[in-house]
């Protein structure tokens, strides 16, 4: 189904060659137009043929345009046109199965796109033209009708009769709209009306279903339907705090715990973008400010993801066992959604997103973004790549952690790395609709490094590769696992700087017994590994897989280990013992890595080749089944039969040389601090950083970190002397603080909302309230020095929403702790509601009279209002003045400094009269000055 649909949606780009070139076309179009209905069906045509001004000089857009003609010739040739006919192609001849009324509707719209587009050899063909309409007529008299009743089955799917068929069967109206006859209109639409009447459902289904009612009221020319398709877009740009959509995180979940960012979230980026780029200039232009979210999903969700053109597969869900969908195909899927919202979103936006497309093209040299696109994306990224005043963005150079979907990513000049975790939250795989069969370890601490070698995971990696050897897990030997959820929620990490990152997952099975603490440090060109707790009762081999790397076509990559060249014949393995490095070439240049083994260990290496079909991991009669040979790198370290506190250190060495890899081991950057089912903790020496994964709640301390509760921590020091601090609850289950003591001292700090520091010397003392965070990290930064906090008890006084005493409600507040910008559990908004009948009194019992300096905090939103109301009463008076809330969330906003009599004669208060838009209440701080 959504092979279909991403396929339909990736031509529905507007053919956006520049603004001037954009406005021209669509003035000519709407000049034409008889009313406002007529030019959006104009507009809607371009977007799926890309115009009348192809250049079919160009060999890649005359390159798609034949490969649409053929394909809608071959399609053609085969139809049924018999007058008596029951079928129009025999391979697809049911009459209540919906797969095939889909796939009959797919085949006529491809037939129609090669009709109405320029340059085609079927363009404006009159047999064509007579064939198409006359099927369509069949179908609706005996396929797809108001009529219709479904009965559900294994061929009849209520997806098909709501989503796909109507979405194919609209545009395919919108593309012969010239050569049909308003009864013709009049009763195609009466069945998508039957099927799709409202916008209904969640996530990617919502988004297909807008499309339906959109086009369709395009169509019939029913604004109420348009207005309603723009509408129900509304609920998919809020982001959710569990279970399917978007996360603040940048996280992206379907199927209730898939991480999905890849694949469903593919489509419903190209949909959201289709219904977006349609509306766009028109009377229902999508208006809701939080369709700002869609510009922040591009760099937060699917941006962090790429590489190069590729999407990561950690996030593809059942997709990675498609053969026509792998990671640069995926990728190319992606960046069409992102060349659309180039032509729409506000201008700084758009000039990010082609700077990032640029990138994208010039760096894919796997595979030619040309080579599948349809023809609009082709013009338009053709436009952007031939812009010199479009500069290609810089790669990033970031850490990651989706704390929502357990998956983290680091980007690194040379290469970048994805992790893959688990947890009671997330499931280990999805393997639903006999797809996705040998997926079983693809999040069980999966590491995938991509580099120069734009091929690893692409060219059929995931049908030849030994799927029980998968890098970075801890496996039973030779044994598949089923999907499932953990038992344990240990699964998360924290970064420094943006830059550097730890990461951790408490590793249970649920169908067998082994289980493992595993960590990850990831620093500025070495990904350190850690596994403790190693633990099994099943009575097979246990395996942490160092390494599976495909090879070049002649399996001969260079295998170094402790500076002794291995055999290069394929079918060699052997079990090398006390090494201490090893190293890899690549199969292109810069795609060596390097292996250290801070403990000299037992290594078994296997070099073969490796023979698989697509059909054995997708049995679905659309997969292939012939044969595919690749050859492969495997290393691995066993850890025996039933272990019993097992363990393994390793570092990863991307990029580096042989002698790189030699220096490196005789002279680390990384020290291992622990390695214990309590805590496993790395310091980097160069950059001073320790990064430390507490497992356990109780005190517990590693190196300057001591910590109470359950934790993922890192610390900076630099060579000035400032300290900084990350932490995190991995668990996202514990609902107070987490205690914090450094072994330093400092003058001074600056720190996230949710932070208390409570000393400063001889060691610095602070805590962190991780309740509803949701695994989010709190960083703070500490001057070097001895000092104490800025205020001592009783010269500082907050009064917070939550509070039992010192708050006054008036009027129906709303609770909500969706925003983590907040000070203490949670806030209250109005809900935009009873303006001028809410408010909300904070009184603060104050020490000794004196001058206060008077702070508010609030989450910030763009849909608050811009001109709160306040009022603070003092000794002098009463002073007013506003507010705005869309912006300085989660930091103390001083309001004023007032004189303030000592006990509750003071107070502040904030109000919802005369403002437009939600009003938030949060927290108010008094600080007494000197």
């Amino acid at each position: 189904m959504r092979r279909m649909l991403m396929k339909s949606c990736m031509v529905m780009l507007i053919l956006l060659l520049t603004v001037g070139s954009f406005e021209g076309i669509m003035g000519m179009q709407r000049a034409r137009a008889a009313d406002e209905f007529d030019g959006m069906r104009e507009h809607r045509k371009v977007m799926l043929t890309g115009g009348a001004s192809l250049n079919t000089a160009d060999t890649d857009i005359a390159a798609a345009i034949t490969r649409l003609t053929t394909e809608a010739n071959g399609y053609w040739q085969t139809m049924n046109t018999s007058p008596s006919r029951t079928y129009l192609w025999s391979d697809n001849p049911g009459t209540g199965n919906s797969i095939h009324i889909r796939v009959t509707y797919e085949r006529l719209y491809t037939m129609a796109l090669a009709y109405a587009t320029t340059g085609s050899a079927l363009y404006q063909d009159s047999q064509l033209e007579t064939d198409i309409v006359a099927a369509l007529d069949y179908m609706y008299a005996t396929r797809y009708h108001e009529a219709v009743t479904t009965t559900a089955s294994g061929t009849s799917n209520w997806w098909d009769w709501q989503i796909g068929i109507p979405m194919q069967l609209n545009d395919t109206a919108v593309l012969m709209y010239d050569s049909l006859s308003p009864a013709q209109i009049t009763n195609y639409m009466k069945a998508v009306e039957r099927f799709s009447p409202t916008v209904t459902l969640t996530g990617a289904n919502r988004s297909w279903k807008a499309i339906v009612v959109g086009v369709r009221g395009i169509l019939v020319k029913d604004g109420a339907k348009i207005a309603a398709a723009r509408d129900g877009l509304s609920s998919i740009f809020n982001y959710t705090v569990s279970g399917d959509g978007f996360y603040r995180d940048g996280s992206f979940i379907q199927h209730g715990n898939i991480p999905y960012t890849g694949g469903y979230g593919l489509s419903l980026l190209l949909a959201v973008s289709d219904l977006m780029g349609m509306l766009h200039g028109s009377t229902w232009q999508v208006t809701d400010p939080n369709q700002s979210n869609v510009w922040d999903w591009v760099y937060n969700t699917y941006q962090p993801l790429m590489y190069k053109g590729a999407m990561m597969d950690m996030v593809r869900g059942r997709e990675i066992s498609r053969n026509y969908s792998q990671d640069h195909d995926a990728g190319h899927t992606a960046m069409q959604g992102i060349l659309l919202l180039s032509g729409i979103a506000p201008p700084a936006q758009a000039a990010d997103f082609k700077q990032m497309l640029k990138g994208w093209i010039m760096s894919d040299t796997f595979k030619s973004f040309y080579s599948s696109a349809p023809i609009p994306s082709i013009v338009l990224a053709k436009s952007i790549s031939a812009d010199p005043l479009i500069e290609p963005a810089e790669e990033l150079k970031v850490y990651k952690q989706f704390s929502a979907m357990d998956r983290a990513v680091q980007h690194r000049p040379e290469y970048s790395i994805g992790l893959a975790m688990y947890s009671k939250r997330i499931s280990s795989f999805e393997a639903i609709n006999s797809e996705n069969a040998k997926a079983w370890y693809t999040s069980a601490g999966m590491t995938s490094l991509y580099n120069s070698d734009l091929g690893q995971y692409s060219n059929d990696f995931w049908p030849t590769v030994d799927n029980y050897r998968l890098p970075g897990t801890t496996v039973l030997s030779q044994t598949p696992s089923s999907s499932h959820t953990s038992a344990n929620t240990w699964t998360g990490g924290t970064d420094i700087q943006n830059l550097y990152g730890s990461s951790g997952m408490d590793l249970q099975y649920a169908d067998h017994t082994l289980g493992a603490r595993k960590s990850w440090f990831m620093f500025d060109g070495e990904i350190v590994s850690l596994g403790a707790g190693i633990t099994s009762t099943d009575n097979i081999a246990v395996e942490t897989i160092v390494e599976n790397r495909k090879l070049n076509t002649a399996g001969s990559n260079t295998l170094t280990v402790n500076g002794e060249v291995q055999p290069s014949a394929l079918g060699w393995s052997e079990t090398l013992d006390q090494v201490a490095w090893a190293h890899l070439s690549g199969s292109t240049a810069g795609a060596d890595t390097g292996y250290y083994f801070p403990q000299n260990v037992s290594l078994t290496a296997k070099r073969e080749a490796r023979t698989g079909n697509w059909k054995q991991i997708n049995p679905r009669p659309v997969t292939p089944s012939t044969p595919i040979t690749r050859n492969y790198m495997t290393l691995w370290l066993n850890h025996g039969v039933n272990p019993g506190g097992g363990e393994y250190q390793y570092v990863l060495l991307p990029g580096k040389t042989a002698a790189q890899v030699a220096a490196y081991a005789a002279a680390p950057d990384i020290e291992v601090l622990s390695n214990s089912s309590s805590v496993q903790a790395v310091k980097e020496t160069k950059l001073g950083i320790i990064g430390a994964n507490f497992w356990e709640d109780g005190a517990s301390s590693v190196d300057l970190i001591s910590v109470n509760k359950k934790a993922s921590v890192m610390t900076r020091e630099a060579e000035d002397g400032t300290l900084e601090l990350s932490v995190s609850d991995p668990t996202q289950l514990n609902t107070g603080v987490i205690e914090v003591e450094l072994d330093r001292s400092a003058s001074g700090y600056t720190a996230d909302p949710g932070i208390t520091v409570t000393q400063l010397s001889p060691t610095i003392k602070l805590t962190v309230n991780v309740n509803a965070a949701k695994g989010k990290t709190f960083k703070a930064s500490f001057e070097p020095g001895s000092g104490t906090p800025p205020t001592l008890p009783g010269e500082e006084v907050i009064v917070d929403n939550n509070d039992t005493t010192g708050v006054l409600k008036t009027g129906s507040w709303k609770t909500s702790a969706v925003q983590t910008d907040r000070y203490g559990i949670n806030y209250v908004h109005d809900d935009n509601s009873g303006k001028g009948s809410k408010s909300i009194t904070y009184t603060p019992e104050l020490p000794v009279t004196a001058t206060y300096s008077v702070y508010m905090m609030w989450p910030e939103h763009f849909n608050r209002s811009t001109a709160i109301p306040i009022e603070v009463v003092h000794a002098g008076g009463t002073a007013t003045l506003t507010i705005d809330q869309t912006s300085n969330g989660g930091v103390w906003n001083l309001i004023g400094t007032y004189t303030f009599t000592a006990g509750t004669s003071g107070s502040v208060t904030i109000r919802n009269n005369g403002t437009s838009g939600y009003v938030a209440a949060d927290a108010v701080r008094f600080v007494r000055n000197p």
